[in-house]
């Protein structure tokens, strides 16, 4: 096996041709390998994802830990895509005549940023059509959980479960129960008065007994105190989650940023220096 020679960093680019600082056809082609690679990894990621998540009550991780592990999954698809794109487009820029020592640096790191910035505007425009899988996962979490609410929280089931027992319900006297309780959810308790009437009519329209149906009454605010608790740590949980998200792919963008740059300077070191992928890939 012959020895690998590596040849130094030239960094003078006197006799190029001349054209725009700007190399579009190489920020263009970077883009779109990055944005591949990182495809191909959020779809893979997408598979761990739903292994940490379970249907079951009390099964899976927390919505916080799964955003932490959304979150370094993210910057590992940063890292790599944006990496490889901008390597790709420092490797392929043309060079300029009028650059010498560390300017061919700064626009070979100028043409992976601006690969940084084409993919990641790319990518908040699939987001906000619908297609970007992890930014809109983290964006709908207050959604869902703002949907857990209403469901814990049905004013109409409760009503009926206060009539329950009655030979006929009227709409009208479960449409005056339903809006008490709704009132009763909205202030966070119900008050002693509303008890007080709610066991009036329960008692009206059943064949319950006043204090019998002020006990049912009281049964019935606990299932609700306790169905407003569920709804409100699941909103928690969901905004701690939201939160945690949305600091971290802020800094993984960041980091993908740093990873295009230096990627980009390494690929106009090794077109320079005229080094072929061995340099990066070693082959036995």
């Amino acid at each position: 096996m012959t020895p690998m020679t590596t040849q130094p960093y030239v960094t003078d680019e006197s006799g190029a041709s001349t054209h725009s600082y700007v190399d579009w056809p190489a920020i263009l082609a970077g883009t779109i390998f990055a944005l591949a690679i990182s495809f191909v990894l959020t779809s893979f990621g997408a598979g761990l994802g739903l292994s940490l998540t379970s249907p079951y009550r009390g099964e899976g991780v927390s919505a916080s830990w799964l955003a932490i592990a959304a979150g370094i999954w993210m910057a590992w698809v940063m890292v790599t895509g944006f990496g490889a794109g901008g390597y790709l487009a420092g490797r392929m820029r043309r060079p300029i005549g009028d650059a010498v020592g560390e300017e061919v640096e700064v626009r070979d790191g100028s043409h992976g940023l601006i690969v940084w910035a084409t993919g990641t505007v790319l990518g908040a425009f699939l987001a906000v059509s619908g297609a970007g899988g992890l930014i809109s996962a983290g964006s709908n979490a207050a959604g869902t959980a703002a949907d857990t609410v209403t469901e814990a929280v049905s004013s109409d089931y409760f009503a009926s479960l206060m009539l329950r027992g009655s030979a006929g319900i009227n709409p009208d006297t479960q449409q005056e129960i339903a809006s008490l309780i709704t009132r009763a959810a909205v202030e966070g308790e119900m008050v002693e008065r509303d008890r007080d009437y709610l066991a009036q009519i329960v008692a009206a329209n059943t064949a319950m007994s006043e204090p019998d149906a002020r006990a049912r009454i009281d049964e019935v605010a606990t299932e609700i105190d306790t169905a407003m608790t569920s709804a409100t740590d699941a909103i928690e949980d969901a905004r701690i989650a939201g939160i945690i998200f949305g600091f971290i792919s802020a800094a993984t963008l960041l980091l993908g940023a740093v990873a295009a740059f230096f990627a980009a300077v390494a690929g106009g070191h090794h077109r320079n220096a005229k080094l072929g992928f061995s340099t990066v890939m070693p082959t036995r």
